[in-house]
């Protein structure tokens, strides 16, 4: 892994791990140093592969810019820590995306469990101390984590903003169903008791085939009946995975120009959301993408 940015040992990092529903999670927080004071919470959400290293760059990123970013993982001992990595031989990565696709699955066919467990990482990092509770936290998500992030907002979670970068938009719903052999179990659905007070920032690639026009204009009009605010970044030329870096392996498909206006459109939100937390320059983000200041 290439060094992102300075060393700052004044930065806090705490691991949070806990027992929830028969299952062992490990997240990790990183939190501005102490003199900045308490500062608004974001979770950060993983893709397909799971809670890794990635994650917590974002998390530190976040730290550095003057929040407290919370990495969380919500697959837990389905797909253990150690076994999140794309595999570097090929003969390992039909059972690697097989293992990971358990654990999504686990989740967004259970949408009652899967916001259960979101809200359960909610209500521990507002916990914690370096965590200002008197602002509602904000959440941004990658891929299944950008799909995790809506579907926060449909659980009614007390979530101030969200950020979903090249997620699908309807939860357990997969375009290519039969792509990973894994076997899926009928959705259970919970009832919708959306928060119309978060606003939700989509940002998302035009050549995404995972988001066809049927499923955009579907959530759109989810979104309208419900009252909830959104925002559709549309970018085009873009691939799904444009905001991962090529060090996650294929998943990362990285489109700096397109990743660099995601990410300044979601400082913007924040500064909205977050009022009179002042935000510091840091370059680049976590898939090492310059940022302009």
């Amino acid at each position: 892994m290439p060094d992102l940015w300075p060393p700052d040992p004044n930065l806090r990092r705490d691991e949070i791990a806990f027992h929830f529903r028969g299952n062992d999670f490990i997240g990790h927080l990183v939190a501005p140093p102490e003199a900045a004071g308490p500062r608004p919470l974001v979770l950060v959400i993983h893709n397909y592969q799971g809670l890794k290293f990635f994650d917590v760059d974002v998390a530190e990123y976040l730290a550095r810019v003057g929040y407290v970013g919370l990495a969380i993982d919500v697959y837990g001992n389905i797909v253990p820590p150690n076994e999140r990595i794309f595999p570097e031989q090929l003969d390992q990565v039909e059972a690697f995306q097989a293992k990971c696709f358990e654990g999504l699955v686990s989740m967004d066919h259970d949408h009652g469990l899967f916001r259960s467990a979101m809200k359960e990482w909610l209500d521990r990092g507002l916990a914690h101390e370096t965590v200002d509770a008197s602002f509602a936290p904000a959440a941004i998500g990658y891929c299944f984590g950008g799909m995790a992030v809506i579907e926060a907002v449909r659980g009614g979670l007390d979530l101030s903003a969200v950020v979903s970068f090249h997620g699908l938009l309807q939860t357990g719903e997969d375009p290519n169903p039969a792509r990973y052999g894994v076997a899926r179990p009928p959705l259970k659905r919970a009832e919708n008791t959306y928060n119309t007070d978060t606003v939700i920032l989509i940002e998302n690639g035009a050549e995404d085939t995972l988001v066809p026009l049927e499923s955009r204009h579907r959530f759109f009009d989810e979104m309208d009946e419900a009252g909830v605010q959104w925002m559709f970044n549309h970018h085009a030329k873009t691939p799904h995975g444009f905001a991962l870096p090529p060090t996650l392996g294929p998943p990362g498909r990285l489109h700096e120009a397109t990743d660099r206006r995601s990410t300044v459109n979601m400082l913007s939100l924040f500064r909205e959301v977050f009022p009179g937390i002042a935000q510091n320059p840091v370059s680049p983000n976590a898939a090492g993408t310059a940022i302009p200041q």
